[in-house]
């Protein structure tokens, strides 16, 4: 596959996952296969995508599904020059200066001497990084070796460019300086970024809020994707987990009064939607559930903005 063909069809899936399960050495795994499907051009991942990215660094395999960026398999995405990607938090060579390692990075993925000097000093110049050129590494700030990994993940211009939790553990300057690097980041490439579930707002919530779709996840199972106007509704999504013998009722009563109920993999286990924001109307869940015998054993929001 070519990478600039991949980038103009647009109506190519950004990110597609099709019963997607794994395994790795440590033996973490989401509950059950995952499947989504967004074309958006600039996603936010809410909740625990670590197993996702372990196949990226080879920590893990695909054990059954696909997992596809742009109709290309995501094992071989970095390969192809698909996809772009910064881990969050990697080791470093702590002797290279932030020079050498963009050249040294540039000349692996291509093997032109070159056009890595041109990578480079593309890279310094787009993100601001010609000032800290001939730091080395190991003295280098977190957000500055943040500032790297993005630069990193574009470096030669992949369609889509993934970046791990960029902005965890940054105070609210260094965030709004590295968020404003991954928006430069989605200025010529489909944007993939994790991000937590953090209801105080700043940086993050602003990079989130910033793009087109925003994809929730909990222990592996799809919990909202839409808008972030829509999924950061306050009050508006619950984990419902009921247990009794009149579940169907139960069900058939909420869905009459406007609740959105999603089944989830274990019996009896629901994604709520409430029909209004406010907290109060967790009681229609309480009272259907005390109507139809049921006991109540979980009920938790999925997001409180």
């Amino acid at each position: 596959m070519n990478a600039n063909v991949a980038l103009s069809d647009n109506a190519a899936p950004t990110l597609e996952l099709v019963r997607f399960a794994l395994r790795s050495a440590d033996g973490a795994a989401w509950k059950a296969p995952l499947s989504v499907r967004t074309a958006a051009r600039r996603v936010g991942l809410l909740g625990n995508w670590e197993p996702l990215f372990q196949v990226l660094s080879g920590r893990a395999e695909v054990a059954s599904g696909t997992a596809q960026l742009l109709g290309c398999d995501l094992e071989s995405a970095l390969a192809r020059g698909i996809l772009g990607y910064s881990a969050c938090d990697v080791p470093l060579p702590a002797t290279f200066t932030v020079s050498e390692y963009l050249r040294h990075a540039a000349r692996l993925s291509h093997g032109s001497t070159s056009r890595a000097q041109s990578d480079e000093k593309r890279a310094l110049d787009r993100y601001g990084l010609a000032e800290i050129a001939k730091r080395r590494l190991a003295e280098l700030p977190l957000y500055q070796r943040r500032a790297l990994g993005i630069a990193l993940s574009t470096l030669t211009a992949p369609p889509v460019v993934l970046l791990e939790a960029p902005l965890r553990g940054l105070d609210a300057r260094s965030g709004d300086y590295i968020a404003r690097l991954c928006s430069e980041a989605a200025a010529h490439s489909r944007l993939l970024l994790s991000g937590s579930l953090s209801s105080s707002l700043g940086p993050e919530r602003s990079l989130l809020e910033a793009c087109d779709e925003l994809v929730l996840i909990e222990q592996g199972e799809l919990v909202a994707q839409g808008a972030p106007s829509t999924v950061f509704s306050p009050g508006a999504r619950y984990a419902l987990c009921v247990k009794g013998d009149e579940i169907e009722g139960f069900v058939s009563t909420l869905r009459a009064a406007g609740v959105r109920l999603e089944a989830r993999t274990q019996a009896g286990c629901f994604n709520a939607e409430l029909p209004g924001a406010g907290g109060e109307s967790t009681d229609l869940l309480l009272d259907s559930a005390l109507a139809h015998g049921l006991i109540v054993l979980q009920l938790e929001p999925l997001f409180v903005g």
